[in-house]
């Protein structure tokens, strides 16, 4: 399968989407999202609002997953864990979801970004969900913080 490298927020994160997963239409700035073309997989890649270090990542995670079991109808979490991905730490919440009467399967992967939350979402359908999970890792390890976005933080610190 072949890949696609998209650069997202001024250059700053490095995300491979495979490349028969095409953008689809956001009205948001800060909102990234692909569609398949069978409308079967959707991956999104957000920068929330609220500040997030690594410090407090079990926390904000732990308050999403509340929030998760509160508002999703039907949730069946699957794995709750904290994974390193390119020397970063990540929340990661799998889960059966219900709509409409289909199952989804879902990653939710959470990190920060310039002390930011950094969200990626991952979504197929359950039933589909064995033929992409190596496809969902090689997303989920494509992702990168590039170094130039890190090495402008560092100036910025020490110009300070």
């Amino acid at each position: 399968m072949l890949y696609k490298k998209y650069r997202l927020y001024d250059e700053g994160i490095e995300i491979m989407i495979p490349s028969d997963i095409k953008p689809s239409d956001s009205f948001v700035p800060s909102h990234n999202s692909w569609l398949s073309k069978d409308k079967r997989t959707v991956i999104n890649v957000t920068r929330g609002a609220a500040d997030l270090t690594e410090d407090t990542l079990s926390t904000r995670l732990n308050e999403y997953y509340k929030s998760f079991c509160k508002d999703i109808r039907h949730f069946d979490c699957l794995h709750v864990t904290k994974r390193v991905i390119n020397r970063r730490t990540y929340g990661e919440i799998q889960y059966l979801s219900h709509v409409t009467g289909y199952c989804f399967y879902n990653i939710f992967l959470l990190g920060n970004y310039r002390k930011r939350e950094f969200i990626v979402t991952i979504q197929c359908m359950e039933s589909d969900r064995a033929a992409n999970v190596h496809i969902f890792e090689n997303i989920s390890d494509s992702i990168r913080i590039l170094r130039k976005q890190e090495e402008d933080m560092e100036d910025d610190r020490h110009a300070g």
